[in-house]
């Protein structure tokens, strides 16, 4: 997938969102406010990008900056978070730098920055619906406050000297039913983690085991033919095991569906009244 550069374009979106904020005019402020959520959607998956191989290829398609935004907090906990960047020689193995050069700061667009502003800018983009119409708009000067600080936020993301720094321990290994290569982020501080091939969708659950050590399990699980007289069971992945799916058994030959069921037990009441 080649790499877009979602940066250059917030930087133009922001310059026309200012030259309509600009203008003072009431009847700008929702092209303002449109070009402010072009703004903040291309942050984001600009963002996304620095995970783009840690992404099932199903997520691309995620517009939404919140929800994709959730997908990566999902694979990095620290995905909306600001940090740092400074480099240095260790003068001892294992210990910190002595002297450490600074790169800059990062500024990022979080989750609660798009919780707070993203849907809320665009209400202005719509005809207020019966409900909406029924309660007083809010004032154009609160409006234009509010695009305004989008505006300013936006401008301090953009500034940032350095951008999309992720570090992480990663385990990798070949997926045992296709053979594609698996890559997964090791969520800090927890022992088990999940993972997906992204060429067959197999799932694994991975297992920290101490020592750089870590054991990849396949998601399988045992299920016994359907045939009350028939004792055989396979092992199938865990990501087929949904309504439709079927196999026809091999000792008594037949076939078994995968299907919801809903089973009806009686209160207590009635089956004391029968």
């Amino acid at each position: 997938m080649p790499k877009v550069n979602y940066r250059n374009q917030a930087r133009e979106y922001l310059k026309r969102a200012k030259a309509e904020l600009e203008t003072g005019e009431d009847h700008r402020l929702r092209y303002a406010a449109l070009d402010l959520r072009f703004a903040i959607e291309a942050l984001t998956y600009d963002r996304a990008q620095a995970y783009k191989n840690e992404l099932l290829p199903s997520e691309y398609e995620t517009w939404q900056p919140r929800k994709l935004l959730a997908l990566l907090l999902e694979i990095d906990p620290m995905a909306d978070k600001g940090g740092s960047l400074a480099v240095g020689v260790e003068e001892t193995e294992g210990e910190p730098a002595p002297e450490m050069v600074p790169f800059g700061s990062e500024t990022v667009f979080d989750l609660r920055l798009l919780k707070k502003h993203y849907d809320a800018i665009g209400n202005f983009l719509h005809v207020p619906t019966l409900a909406q119409a029924e309660k007083a708009p809010p004032p154009p000067e609160k409006f234009r406050q509010r695009c305004g600080e989008v505006a300013d936020y936006v401008g301090k993301v953009l500034a940032s000297p350095v951008w999309n720094i992720t570090f992480g321990s990663f385990a990798t290994m070949e997926c045992e039913k296709c053979g594609a290569k698996i890559r997964r982020r090791m969520p800090h501080g927890q022992k088990t983690a999940s993972a997906a091939c992204f060429e067959c969708e197999a799932t694994y659950t991975i297992t920290d085991r101490g020592n750089g050590k870590v054991e990849w399990k396949m998601d399988m699980v045992d299920v016994r033919c359907g045939n009350q007289d028939c004792d055989k069971v396979i092992h199938i992945l865990k990501k087929e095991l949904k309504p439709g799916s079927h196999w026809v058994c091999e000792v008594c030959h037949g076939k078994n569906v995968i299907a919801l069921s809903i089973r009806h037990e009686p209160s207590e009441q009635a089956a004391s009244a029968s």
